[in-house]
């Protein structure tokens, strides 16, 4: 078992080595529970772990276990909160890069249903789909515009995105190419500079936004 963060320590991907820092940090998650409001990787794992009269993280199952790392999203949340991270404890948690680790060595080692292989292709990779989809943006917005249409069916087959699902439409213009396009304001001194980072949200989709922060 290692605590390490680093894809080039020789433990990185050694799924064994995981599965043993999984059980630790799990274990040491269940005692605190205080990213319990968080998102939904915790409640499932509390509960898992609650199943067994003594409560004891290390009988879950690596199915189990990789439930508990498919249900992170890394918003980070529980390392802002947690009491016990690399910089300020011993115990060196790092919940969201130790999923990303558990993600890693999990796309690695698992075999994957091709549905499973599209949905991650398309939904990990957002500037290639949504540099694609602007640039498609009439036709795109045609075909996705309408829950439960054939396109939208097809989508859910294939990369199980709920057709029933309303999906912001892509702009025809990304907010980075409009910002570098537009004309600076005349007549005002500049005062200082500021640095805008758009989501891929504001970028592909919603670009108004961006406009009006501008």
């Amino acid at each position: 078992m290692t605590t390490t963060y680093d894809p080039f320590d020789p433990a990185y991907f050694d799924e064994a080595d995981l599965r043993g820092e999984l059980t630790r940090v799990f274990d040491l998650c269940h005692g605190c529970r205080l990213c319990f409001k968080f998102c939904d990787a915790f409640p499932r794992l509390f509960e898992l772990v609650d199943r067994h009269d003594d409560q004891d993280a290390a009988r879950l199952t690596p199915a189990e276990q990789d439930e508990v790392v498919d249900l992170c999203f890394n918003c980070k949340l529980c390392y802002v909160n947690c009491p016990y991270t690399p910089d300020q404890h011993e115990w060196q948690i790092d919940f969201p890069r130790l999923m990303l680790r558990a993600e890693q060595v999990l796309h690695r080692t698992r075999r994957r249903p091709l549905r499973q292989k599209l949905a991650d292709t398309a939904l990990s990779r957002t500037d290639l789909v949504g540099r694609v989809n602007t640039r498609l943006a009439p036709v795109v917005n045609k075909a996705i515009g309408r829950p439960g249409s054939r396109p939208r069916r097809l989508l859910e087959r294939t990369v199980g995105i709920a057709a029933q699902r309303v999906l912001p439409p892509y702009t025809r213009q990304r907010f980075s190419t409009w910002f570098r396009r537009r004309r600076p304001a005349l007549g005002r001194e500049r005062q200082g500079g500021a640095a805008v980072f758009p989501t891929c949200l504001v970028e592909y989709q919603d670009a108004g936004v961006g406009h009006d922060l501008v």
